[in-house]
């Protein structure tokens, strides 16, 4: 069922205003989102990471829409997609959340998507090559690693301040040291204002310890990771991935030297030709 498209109260640009929907998934998740675009073949799909939500890509969304119809999404907790009510754990699994953009995409009849995925949104990219590969011509992450092994203490310390600065907090702390860039920590500190205290502290101990390096050599679909210079605590974990990753037929690894964990809002321009060089090669590689 979609419900009836309201406005997104975050201007994107000179009077021009996003245009959210709302699709409920199920009996108890429904979910925000954007389509906007030409209609053609080749969606393109960007999923935010934890405590953003789809107004993350704003920026993304007027420049590819142009030539791409282009789905940007809340996942469940985040933004104005609801919540489940008396959470469990595996109620905010890396799966459930990836369950719930599979059925996002049978409700709009998008059987194959350019997947975009920043931090956990990249691991949400991993679960649907994992449970539906036929979905995605190509899969873009950013901000993401592909194995992490957080140690017990550090998880302890990281779940112990998600609880005791709940959303409210943790955007404060956004706000003050998320990016280098403070208009960027300006417009990303409403965003996590909006999560789901459970969504926060779930999701946290659900992506604390993980690895899809199987997935990865299992699959051949045109991969790119767009590394940010600055974002020191993913690239820390990197090593064993891109030595994976670097045997892939399809795989490209991209500089970007002055971004961080927000790339694509930090050198918005250099991530949207970095990402429009990575599929009109897809293009051409379907039409050779």
């Amino acid at each position: 069922m979609r419900t009836s498209g309201f406005t997104n109260p975050y201007p994107t640009g000179k009077g021009d205003c996003m245009k959210i929907e709302k699709a409920k998934l199920g009996d108890h998740v429904e979910m925000e989102y954007s389509l906007s675009g030409v209609d053609n073949e080749d969606t393109l799909l960007f999923v935010h990471g934890l405590g953003s939500n789809l107004r993350q890509f704003e920026m993304q969304q007027q420049y590819f829409a142009k030539n791409y119809r282009v789905l940007l999404i809340s996942l469940r907790g985040h933004g104005n997609s609801s919540a489940p009510v008396n959470p469990t754990q595996a109620d905010y699994s890396v799966r459930e959340m990836a369950r719930d953009v599979q059925a996002l995409l049978a409700h709009l009849g998008i059987n194959k998507v350019h997947f975009v995925g920043n931090s956990m949104g990249g691991l949400v990219g991993y679960e649907l090559l994992e449970i539906n590969g036929g979905l995605l011509s190509s899969l873009t992450t950013f901000g993401t690693t592909a194995r992490l092994h957080t140690s017990p203490f550090t998880h302890r310390m990281l779940l112990t301040m998600m609880r005791f600065l709940g959303p409210k907090g943790i955007a404060w702390l956004v706000g003050i040291s998320a990016s280098k860039d403070k208009a960027v920590r300006t417009r990303l500190k409403p965003m996590y204002e909006m999560v789901s205290k459970n969504a926060l502290e779930l999701i946290t101990m659900n992506i604390a310890d993980y690895d899809y390096m199987d997935t990865i050599c299992r699959h051949d679909i045109p991969m790119m990771l767009i590394r940010g210079g600055k974002d020191k605590e993913i690239n820390k974990n990197l090593g064993p991935v891109l030595e994976i990753m670097g045997n892939k037929p399809y795989f490209e690894l991209v500089e970007m030297t002055n971004a961080g964990h927000f790339a694509n809002m930090e050198k918005p321009s250099d991530f949207n030709e970095i990402l429009k060089r990575f599929l009109l090669k897809q293009s051409i590689r379907n039409y050779l």
